[in-house]
Formats: structure tokens, sequence, C-alpha cells
């Protein structure tokens, strides 16, 4: 027989890591604030020199707007996405901890869906869940073209969504490893219990960076990877698979949420890819059941990625093939990488990321 437990038995947190993306963040929190089934409390953690501008922001523009939700806004220890997000889940009380980007737009019942899932798994079975991806923020999905009377907005808007879509499906043909080869080489399987085959869900390998969620307690024992500086590429890969291990992981299809991915503030994209390279290299140096096996994989990924990343640099014409040279930087550095030792590469790791950082073109500019 169907059970339903009510929601109102959990309790979520928000905790989000941010740097130098006011305007976006303030969309995120009003969406997330605005949210059917309340937040218990909404945590930011800004690592951006001018955190205090948009801390008043937050908390006299529209903190006073849900006085029932616990708003904590600090700044930052250290300029790591990773870090950062420890950092606010250590001050979390909720049962569960929602971790989105500051450019991830909740639709009204995205936490609600999310935590109907959750409440229903009373065996805690389940470590994580994610939201299912929109292609338009909560706020034009009712009227995709409000604002854009013009014809050729129109066309764009039109045009972009055949882009994402494109897009989307390019990234569903290829499989979880193509992206993040699993520590002890295989990704656990699970089957979803009775108590959930009524909603509408199902397990997933791996959960996206910009959606995720998860139960407190499997926080606990999982946390972000802090050698990683700045944009920290793989923590979520890194934390998701630690985290299967313990609990199957799950694709929520009524939860929606938008990922805009807005380009502020973030690194370019030679520097973000040579640090999916050399991340991935020292999370399984830290975390690998077998790393000469890992080696052999890697080395044939990195090359099939230096193919696959020369074509879209190609397709989107950026002639100067950023995402190609930064496969070639994690070609030249993944074997120094391997052949230390997890202490030497806690104490070496994060200046090499930061000098690779001060050389970033944006990041000067800034």
């Amino acid at each position: 027989m169907q059970i339903n437990i009510p929601i109102e038995k959990l309790t979520w947190a928000l905790v989000i890591p941010t740097y130098k993306r006011e305007a976006v963040l303030r969309r995120c929190l009003g969406f997330a604030a605005a949210q059917t089934y309340l937040p218990k409390e909404i945590i930011v953690v800004d690592a951006s020199p001018v955190w205090e501008q948009t801390q008043a922001y937050i908390m006299h523009e529209l903190a006073i707007k849900y006085p029932t939700i616990d708003w904590q806004y600090l700044p930052a220890k250290r300029a790591s996405s990773a870090a950062q997000r420890n950092q606010g889940i250590a001050l979390a009380t909720a049962d569960i901890i929602f971790l989105i980007d500051d450019d991830s737009f909740m639709y009204p019942d995205c936490a609600e869906e999310v935590i109907r899932i959750y409440a229903q798994d009373t065996a805690h079975q389940v470590a994580g869940i994610m939201p299912k991806l929109e292609i338009l923020p909560p706020d034009n999905q009712a009227h995709p073209c409000a604002n854009h009377a013009k014809k050729d907005n129109a066309f764009f808007q039109k045009f972009k969504i055949v882009q994402v879509k494109l897009r989307a499906f390019a990234k569903r043909l290829i499989k979880d490893d193509d992206i993040f080869i699993p520590y002890d080489l295989t990704f656990p399987k699970y089957t979803l219990p009775n108590t959930l085959k009524h909603l509408a869900t199902h397990p997933v390998s791996m959960i996206h960076g910009a959606r995720m969620s998860f139960r407190r307690e499997i926080l606990a024992q999982v946390h972000f990877e802090e050698a990683l500086e700045r944009y920290a590429v793989n923590e979520d890969n890194d934390v998701c698979y630690r985290a299967s291990r313990l609990g199957m992981l799950l694709h929520a299809l009524k939860a929606r949420l938008c990922h805009v991915e807005s380009s502020e503030g973030r690194l370019t994209r030679l520097t973000t890819t040579a640090l999916w390279g050399l991340n991935q290299a020292v999370l399984h140096r830290f975390h690998s059941s077998d790393l000469a096996e890992f080696k052999k994989r890697f080395r044939k990924l990195l090359w099939h990625r230096l193919f696959t990343q020369t074509i879209k640099d190609i397709l989107d014409r950026r002639w100067t093939l950023p995402s190609t040279q930064g496969i070639i930087l994690a070609f030249r550095h993944y074997e120094t990488i391997l052949s230390k030792t997890p202490a030497e590469l806690r104490a070496w790791y994060p200046q090499f990321q930061q000098t690779l950082i001060s050389q970033d073109k944006f990041e000067r500019k800034l």
C-alpha cells in the first residue's frame, strides 16, 4: 500500500558559494526564497572583494521579505568553491542541503518536489537528488517572449532554445566516465525501492554540480576537497561519486531548475579545461583504488577530449582553440601530479593552481 509521508517532517537549507556575480546571485536567491516549501536557512559564502555591499543588499532588500528563513551571508575564508561549500555546510542545521550554483534558478515548487522524494525514503536509501534541468528561467516559462516584442528578439530566443537543446542532446551521448573516471573504476548500481516507484524519479550515476542536494548526514561523511582552488572543477563529481557509495543518487523529474551558466566571474575556457584534467588527476591520487589502471584510462580520456574539444572550438569559432590548449596543458602536468604523494600534493598543488589562475587573461582584467 502506498503511504505518503508529509514533507513537513523534513527541513531544507540552501548553501551557495559565490564570487563576483552579484546580479545573478540576487536572482538566484529571489527564486530560492519564494519556494512553495520555504527553506529553514539560506547560507551564502562570498569570496568577492565587495562582499559586504552584496550582503547589505540581500539582508535589507530580500531577507526582510522572508523573515521565517534564517539568512546567513558570510565572507569566504578562502576563495575556493569547494572550501566555501564546506564552510556553509558546517553552519547548516536542516535535514536536506541544496548545493546549487549562484546562476541556478529554482522553479517555485522545485524544493517541494525534491523534499517529497526524500520524505518517502524513510529507510534513508537515497543519498542525493538533482532537479530536472529546464531551458528557460522560471520568470520566462509562462511567457517565453515576454518583453521581447520585436521579431528579431523572438527569433533569437527560439534560436537559443534550439541551441541549448542540441547541446543537451550532445551531453546525453557522453557517458559519465567520459567526464569523470570513478575511483573504483565502476559506478554503483541501485534499484529504485518500492516506496519511491510511484514518484517521478529514477537512479542516476552522477548528479550535476549546479543542482545538487544531499542528506546532511551524507555531507557529514563526504566533504568537498579543499585542495582545489577557486572554480574547483570536478569538486562536484568527486563528492557525488563518494556519496553514491553511501546511497543512491536520483533525478527528480517534477522538480525543475534552470542553470543559466552566467559568464560573470568565470575563468577562461583554457584555464577551466586545464583544471578539469589536472583536478581529476589530483582527486584520483587521493582516492583511486587502482592508480595504474586510472592512468591508462585517463591518458585515453585525454586523447578523446583533445579530439572532441578541438572540434567544439572550431564549431564555436574559437580560433585560438582554448579548450585544446587546456587539454594539452593537462597532458603536460598529469604525470607529475600522479608521481607525488597525497601529502606532497596538498602542499604543492594549491600554489600550482594559483600560478595557473594568475596567468588567466580574464582574471588579470578583474
